[in-house]
């Protein structure tokens, strides 16, 4: 079974696309109107989180290397299944809209670069900047 993964920040999520799945160390401490499943494999650890620019994603790259991506396919493929899913929505709390780069689009990167599997960001109109090629958006997808 092959999941399909975006991803949003809390805000802009919304239910009915995909099943809403944090990757956070910390909880939103705003109110939501959706729950959510977790998958802290994907969120920075305490010690990268401190890091700042080209540190952090090396170090975040270095992390994602060390789980691997048959680990995320299963962990992907269990949430997916307890929810009869196949889009899951990975969640954070940076507005990639206002140019705010954050781990969610570094894991898409990186996981476009080790599957070919691209991972769009879906907020409404929002440019993400990628690696070439770049990774189209849901809405840019839908258009087609």
């Amino acid at each position: 079974m092959r999941v399909e993964v975006a991803t949003s920040s809390y805000r802009q999520f919304e239910p009915g696309i995909g099943v809403p799945v944090r990757i956070t160390l910390g909880k939103p401490r705003f109110r939501l109107s959706y729950s959510y499943e977790e998958i802290r494999l994907l969120a920075p650890t305490p010690r990268i989180f401190r890091l700042g620019g080209e540190d952090f994603e090396h170090e975040y790259r270095e992390h994602l290397e060390k789980i691997g991506v048959e680990r995320l396919k299963t962990v992907f493929e269990e949430v997916s299944g307890r929810h009869g899913r196949d889009q899951l929505v990975l969640l954070c709390f940076e507005n990639v809209l206002a140019g705010e780069r954050c781990h969610r689009r570094v894991w898409a990167d990186w996981w476009f670069e080790q599957t070919g599997q691209r991972v769009p960001e879906l907020e409404p109109n929002a440019v993400v900047e990628q690696h070439e090629p770049a990774q189209k958006t849901l809405f840019e997808m839908e258009g087609e």
